[in-house]
């Protein structure tokens, strides 16, 4: 398999979790207004504003992510043609600065969810509650796409240095 092929397959995926971001927004997006329409308690009406929230944040950052991916992916292309290996090397690059990421991600994703089990816990004012789950669908969500996300750039990462680039003369 060329590089580029493998650089296809790892940006396939990155959009395939950019669409998924987007059915979970519209899947928060579905509940609010089932919410909105047939909820009568105080709790239900609660939730409306922060699962819209968490719905335009999803849809958004999915939305925002498969349009810059695939236009990528397009350069990805382009940039491989021009040079494989200031392609390759500059993919190592870049694989290596993104993988830093991950932990920090799941460190926020803790901290936030504590927070919002905290709150969800102690307080009992139905907004607070509701925000609480917004929250702690937020940090699942982040990290259900990182998990995801580092496998294939922990794989990503071994094609990239098992690649070896034929000169040409």
């Amino acid at each position: 398999m060329e590089l580029i092929d493998y650089t296809n397959k790892w940006i396939s995926g990155e959009i395939m979790e950019d669409l998924a971001m987007i059915v979970g927004g519209v899947a928060c997006f579905v509940l609010a207004l089932m919410a909105w329409r047939w909820g009568t308690s105080e709790l239900a009406r609660a939730i409306i504003l922060p699962l819209t929230v968490v719905a335009v944040i999803l849809v958004a950052l999915g939305g925002s992510l498969a349009y810059s991916n695939h236009m990528r992916q397009k350069q990805f292309v382009e940039q491989y043609q021009e040079s494989p290996d200031k392609f390759l090397e500059s993919e190592k690059a870049r694989v290596a600065d993104f993988m830093k990421i991950y932990p920090q991600t799941i460190i926020v994703s803790a901290v936030m969810m504590v927070i919002a089990i905290c709150v969800f816990a102690f307080c009992d004012k139905p907004w607070l509650r509701a925000s609480a789950l917004a929250l702690i669908l937020i940090a699942l969500a982040a990290l259900t796409i990182d998990f995801f996300s580092k496998e294939r750039g922990v794989i990503y990462q071994q094609e990239l240095n098992s690649v070896q680039i034929e000169q040409t003369e």
